[in-house]
């Protein structure tokens, strides 16, 4: 994590009591000592020591370190701070390195499904060190929202959670983070991408079947609900930091999933004017190609779908959308020569790139 950076400083623990400050318990000498010695990033024993503790007694550690740091704020807050930021890196690194919350360790914690291409797999419970995270920022002073590392951890953290498809403590992380830092463009983004993924078909497939089964209730909302509040923060993204290149592609995606396809093919010409290379460039020519063809362009439509072949080669997704659309405007042959091309594609999916399979992920 970056904030390897923020915690390199060594931290002097506050061990010596003030007149605010009561002799620190044995827990919580226990706990001062392995915030000293964790190296971020890297499990190690002091995490593993801390991931064995009962939830209740992590709790109670917690407002004994919230109530320590404070008797600090006057004197050496900047220290104290110190203190609250890289206990919560030790915990957020047992959260994303340690998963192993298959029990209820704390009444707070919220049970989750696991699903994978669209199917549940299982329940677990969200690991218990995220809110401990969450709180031990809560503490600092004057405010969380004045402090870089608050945001650094915020904005790593959501980061990760995207990554390791952790979607539901995302969706407690992610508005708990904004609230703090409202107007932050990389925090709006990955809120964005959140509700986006929340609307593809696997998942609201997912959903559906948690739901006709009786099996609980989810986090998701329609589909359409899901695009709608992505686009929010896309724009919202936007209008903070203007050329950030992936909103604006995403941007036009989802306002073309909300049939909104004329204001989706200029938002997406812009990303391409703006110069977007590489994967960027592929999935808007194969976005805009969506919606020329939405809008009756058939050949705008393919010279989209061309390019954005030609930038990946051995991509699927470019073939596909031209061999239906060669057979939806009655050119039977260019249908089937492009399912020829396809079939004619690497059997290894490895050797077949295409950047439309790794869309939901974060970059």
């Amino acid at each position: 994590m970056n904030l390897k950076r923020v915690c390199a400083a060594a931290l002097v623990l506050l061990i010596a009591p003030t007149a605010r400050a009561q002799e620190p318990t044995d827990r919580l000498v226990h706990w001062l000592a392995a915030v000293e010695a964790h190296e971020p990033g890297n499990p190690g024993k002091v995490a593993l020591g801390l991931a064995q503790w009962p939830g209740v007694e992590l709790e109670e550690v917690i407002q004994e370190a919230r109530r320590y740091a404070r008797a600090f704020e006057k004197t050496r807050q900047d220290d104290a701070n110190a203190l609250l930021l890289r206990g919560a890196v030790l915990h957020a690194d047992i959260a994303r390195l340690i998963p192993d919350d298959f029990e209820r360790r704390s009444p707070k914690q919220q049970q989750i499904f696991i699903v994978s291409d669209g199917r549940e797999q299982g329940t677990r419970f969200v690991s218990i060190h995220w809110e401990l995270g969450r709180s031990l920022l809560d503490a600092i002073a004057p405010a969380p929202a004045t402090h870089r590392g608050a945001l650094t951890w915020y904005q790593e953290t959501a980061r990760e959670l995207l990554w390791l498809r952790s979607l539901a403590e995302a969706t407690v992380h992610l508005p708990k983070a904004r609230r703090i830092f409202p107007a932050d463009p990389a925090l709006l983004f990955m809120s964005g991408v959140l509700h986006e993924r929340f609307s593809s078909a696997s998942l609201q497939a997912a959903a559906q079947s948690v739901l006709t089964e009786n099996r609980g209730s989810t986090a998701l909302n329609s589909a359409r609900a899901e695009l709608t509040r992505a686009e929010r923060f896309f724009r919202e993204t936007l209008a903070l930091e203007p050329h950030h290149l992936e909103a604006r592609i995403r941007h036009g995606r989802v306002l073309g999933e909300l049939g909104r396809h004329s204001q989706s093919a200029d938002v997406l010409r812009a990303a391409i004017e703006e110069g977007a290379t590489g994967a960027f460039l592929y999935l808007a020519e194969l976005f805009l190609g969506s919606q020329e063809d939405a809008m009756g362009n058939h050949a705008g439509a393919r010279a989209c779908f061309e390019r954005a072949a030609s930038l990946y080669p051995r991509a699927q997704s470019p073939r596909l959308a031209l061999s239906q659309l060669s057979r939806r405007t009655g050119d039977r042959p260019g249908a089937q020569r492009e399912l020829q091309a396809l079939a004619d594609l690497p059997a290894d999916e490895r050797q077949r790139e295409d950047p439309w399979w790794h869309y939901y992920n974060v970059r």
